[in-house]
C-alpha cells in the first residue's frame, strides 16, 4: 500500500476523491460533506495511509459513541476512498475491500449514442481555451483515457507518426492506444497554436505537460470535469455527462462495432478481462434487438 503518502499528498488524494464523488458519481453535496468529515477523522494525526488493521480499529472505536448508521456511512466512505485510490493507481491494493457496511458502488454512466457524441464533437471552437477543450474532448472519446491519464499527458505522449497515444495508467503502467486522425489533428492544432501562449502565462514552468490551464499551470481533474459538462450543456445534452462517460462510450461503441474484448481490455488498461466484460451487455442488447426484429415470434 502507499505508505509514503504524507502531508499535502494525502490531502490532494482526498480532495481528488471528493471531486470524483461530486462530479463523476453525482453524489449529493450533503453526502460529499459527510464523507469529507468521515475521512478527515480517519486521517487525523496520520502521516501515511492506514492499513486494514488500523481501519478496523478506527471503526471499532466509533461504535460506542456513534449511531450504527453513522458507522456504516464511515465504512462506506473509507471503502470508496480506498477503491478510488486503487483504481487511480495511487495504491497497489484496495485494503478496504470487503469492509463491512454499505458499499459505495461505482455506477457506470450510460453510454452516449453515436449521434450524441457527434453533436458534442462537431463544434468549431472559438478562442484558445475552446481549442484546448475541444482537443481534450476528442482525446477522451478517441482513446478512452482516464481523467488522471489525460491530465498526466506530456507533449511527448503523442506518437504522431504511428497515430498512437502513450498513457500511464494504474501502477504507472505504460500502454499505447491508437488515436483517430481527427483527434490527432485537434491535438496538433492545440500544440501549434495555443499551448505556447498558455505556457507563457505560467509563473512556474509547467515543463512538458500537454494540457495547460488558463494561467499556464497543469490542468487539474476538477477543471476537466467542468470542461466536459460545459461542452455537454452547449450541445444541448440532457443526460449527465462526465469524462468517464466518454471513456465508457469509447469502449461501448468499440464492442458494439465488433471489437474483441482482449483488444478493448488493452486499450482501456484493465488488468483483468473480467473488468472489461461489463461491456458484453452491448452484444446482448444488440442480439435481443435483432431477435425481436427478425424472429417470427420475436
Amino acid at each position: 500500500m502507499a505508505k509514503g503518502a504524507q502531508g499535502d499528498d494525502g490531502n490532494r488524494r482526498l480532495a481528488d476523491f471528493l471531486v470524483y464523488l461530486g462530479a463523476e458519481l453525482q453524489v449529493s453535496p450533503n453526502t460529499v460533506a459527510a464523507y469529507r468529515n468521515d475521512l478527515a477523522r480517519l486521517m487525523a494525526g496520520r502521516r501515511s495511509l492506514p492499513d486494514r488493521a488500523a481501519i478496523d480499529r478506527h471503526l471499532a472505536a466509533l461504535l460506542p459513541t456513534h449511531a450504527p448508521a453513522s458507522v456504516a456511512r464511515a465504512a462506506a466512505a473509507i471503502r470508496g476512498f480506498f477503491r478510488f485510490l486503487h483504481a487511480e493507481g495511487l495504491a497497489p491494493d484496495d485494503v478496504a475491500d470487503g469492509l463491512l457496511g454499505p458499499k459505495l458502488e461505482r455506477k457506470l454512466p450510460k453510454a452516449l449514442t453515436r449521434a450524441t457524441v457527434a453533436r458534442l464533437l462537431d463544434h468549431e471552437p472559438n478562442g484558445d481555451l475552446e481549442v484546448r477543450d475541444h482537443a481534450m474532448l476528442h482525446v477522451l472519446y478517441a482513446t478512452g483515457c482516464r481523467v488522471s491519464e489525460l491530465t498526466g499527458l506530456r507533449t511527448t505522449s503523442i506518437v504522431a507518426d504511428h497515430r498512437l497515444l502513450r498513457a500511464f495508467g494504474k501502477g504507472n503502467k505504460e500502454r499505447l492506444i491508437p488515436i483517430a486522425d481527427e483527434a490527432l489533428a485537434w491535438v496538433r492544432r492545440y500544440v501549434a497554436d495555443v499551448r505556447s501562449r498558455l505556457r507563457a502565462r505560467a509563473r512556474k514552468d509547467p515543463g512538458d505537460v500537454l494540457f495547460l490551464s488558463r494561467t499556464g499551470r497543469p490542468l487539474d481533474r476538477a477543471r476537466l470535469y467542468q470542461v466536459v459538462q460545459a461542452a455537454c450543456e452547449r450541445a444541448g445534452m440532457l443526460v449527465a455527462c462526465s469524462p468517464h462517460a466518454l471513456r465508457h462510450s469509447f469502449a461501448t461503441h468499440l464492442v458494439a462495432g465488433g471489437a474483441d474484448l482482449r483488444s478493448v481490455q488493452e486499450m482501456l488498461g484493465h488488468a483483468s478481462l473480467q473488468t472489461t466484460q461489463i461491456y458484453t451487455h452491448v452484444d446482448h442488447e444488440r442480439l435481443r434487438a435483432m431477435h425481436k426484429r427478425l424472429h417470427p415470434r420475436g
